[in-house]
This record gives C-alpha cells, structure tokens and sequence, in this order.
C-alpha cells in the first residue's frame, strides 16, 4: 500500500515517487490490461503499452524492470477492482450460505458484466505465458500462486469452523473450484454462452453439499 510522508512523497513497492505519478502507475496498468487483453501476452510489447499510456517506452522502467513484471502488476490490479466489482454487486444478493457468498466473490465475472471481464482475459494469459515461457512463469507464478490461495483460505477458515470436511484439504479444495472457474473463463472467451445466475447458485448449492458445508 502507498505510504505517503510530510514531504508529499509516496513509497510504493518500496520506491518513492510523488503523488501525482500513482496516476501515471495506473493509467499504465489499465493500457497494459488493455493492450494484453487486445494481442496476448506473447504479442504485447512495452513500447506499445506506453503509446496507449501516453507514456515513453523508457518511462516505462521506471515503475517496472520488465514486461513480466508490468503483466503481474497489471493482473493484480484487474483482480482487484473485479473483487471490488463483486462485493458490490453481491451485497443484496439473495444468497443466504456465507460460504457461496465468499466463492461467488472470487469469480472474475459476475451477473453485472456484459462481457468477458479484464480479470478473465488476463488470468487466462497469465496461465498460457506461465506454460510456454519458463521465465515467464517464474515471474508470474506468484500472481497465480495468490488467487488460488484465495479459494484455499476461505475452505481453511470454513474447516476450522467445522462447517466444511476435513476429508480433503483446503489446497484441493480450491485447486478444485478454481480450475471450475478457470474453465468457464476459457469457455465464456470462446464464445460459450453463460450459465444463468440461477443455474449458477444451484450448482454452487450442490457443491456445498458435497463439501460438507453446514
């Protein structure tokens, strides 16, 4: 998180920078989800991101050392305002188990979206850079290390609670919903139709059963 001092300067990520430049970080970011969403990971090229930005190529390495680098940032940040997204459109919905609730969260896409959402494209090429390029999977993989701990936190918490088994562990238990999730991204870029919301919250409902939840 930004740590702003009496001087007006801004630490970000362990680099001070003025407060006027987290804009600068963020509009790179959004060219960077845009231009990796348009051609791919493989395709995208710093010195187009920074045309989109409005940026220098060479401003560019001021915030990150390296395409990879920019790609994790920028999916973490697609992740995160598609979280934010989620909590807001799930606030009144009409879900009473907590424990889909907080599922329903981690989803990259929800009812609200009328299309595939940066998240999903993003995840989805993060997952294909991370399996054809060894470098890019060592930079990236932290990135999606995080989301699957996500999934894996909240069936931690459901098993220390006693409302989810114990027969199988958190870690499959997530690796399990994630690559459900995983699937129907792939799925919905290609053109699937969508599986209805209230198709969606029975198979959650059934899956709940099957996990033992209380």
């Amino acid at each position: 998180m930004p740590r702003e001092s009496a001087k007006r300067v801004v630490e970000v990520d362990g680099r001070r920078r003025r407060p006027w430049a987290l804009a600068s970080q963020e509009n790179l970011l959004n060219a960077a989800i845009e231009e990796i969403a348009s051609v791919g990971f493989e395709r995208a090229r710093l010195i187009d991101i920074a045309k989109r930005a409005g940026m220098t190529a060479g401003s560019v390495y001021t915030w990150f050392e390296n395409k990879e680098e920019l790609f994790q940032a920028a999916l973490q940040h697609a992740l995160t305002e598609q979280l934010k997204k989620n909590a807001d459109a799930l606030s009144n919905a009409d879900i009473e188990n907590s424990f889909l609730l907080q599922i329903a969260q981690l989803v990259p896409r929800n009812h609200t979206d009328d299309r595939p959402t940066d998240a999903q494209q993003l995840l989805i090429e993060c997952y294909y850079a991370s399996w054809r390029d060894p470098r890019a999977r060592e930079r990236l993989m932290s990135g999606i290390e995080s989301q699957l701990q996500m999934y894996v936190s909240i069936f931690e918490e459901g098993q220390q609670q006693g409302f989810v088994t114990k027969k199988v562990t958190p870690t499959v238990l997530g690796t399990f919903l994630l690559s459900i999730h995983t699937g129907m991204a792939m799925l919905s870029l290609a053109g699937i139709p969508r599986i209805s919301d209230k198709e969606w919250v029975s198979m959650y409902a059934l899956l709940a059963d099957s996990f033992g939840v209380k």
